[in-house]
């Protein structure tokens, strides 16, 4: 068996796609939705593989970015996110860090983000954290929505400037 990721999902969709497709010949409407679901999101994986790490350290880097733009507003050392933002950024500086790490340490940033938004509700900073969370989101939205493009849901993909993940 050939161990090589791209060759697996180009057997995978070759399977699906001329042995179980017409096989399935009239079978439910939905059962054939879903095994061409499924092609696309192979063929999706496929093409998105080789830059998964480059992406997801990307997108560390953009909330690692906007994790020291919060702190600096809200002046505080206790508020837990430099500790988290050390953590992501030993992870990013590890050349041994995993796709895995690389996600957990982003939703970590993310989530104590988002507590630290929440918490400002009603406070003197409130609107300035909003507006500076919303500043760095677009960057995130940005290359996200770069990253969906062959997923066919973008209206204008030249518009979008060139992903960082790119090469």
């Amino acid at each position: 068996m050939n161990q090589d990721f791209e060759t697996q999902l180009q057997v995978i969709q070759r399977a699906l796609g001329e042995v179980v497709l017409p096989a399935l010949g009239n079978a439910d409407k939905h059962v054939i939705e879903q095994l061409h679901l499924s092609l696309a999101a192979i063929g999706f994986m496929q093409q998105r593989l080789p830059l998964a790490r480059r992406y997801y350290r990307g997108t560390l880097q953009r909330y690692l970015t906007m994790a020291n733009a919060v702190c600096a507003r809200l002046q505080a050392k206790a508020c837990g996110l430099e500790d988290l933002s050390a953590k992501g950024q030993a992870t990013l500086d590890d050349p041994s860090a995993s796709d895995a790490d690389f996600r957990a340490a982003i939703a970590a940033l993310r989530a104590m983000i988002a507590v630290l938004v929440e918490t400002s509700q009603d406070t003197p900073h409130e609107s300035a954290l909003d507006a500076l969370v919303m500043e760095h989101c677009e960057a995130i939205l940005s290359e996200d929505r770069s990253w969906c493009i062959p997923l066919g849901f973008e209206l204008r993909p030249e518009d979008l400037p060139k992903p960082d993940w790119q090469p």
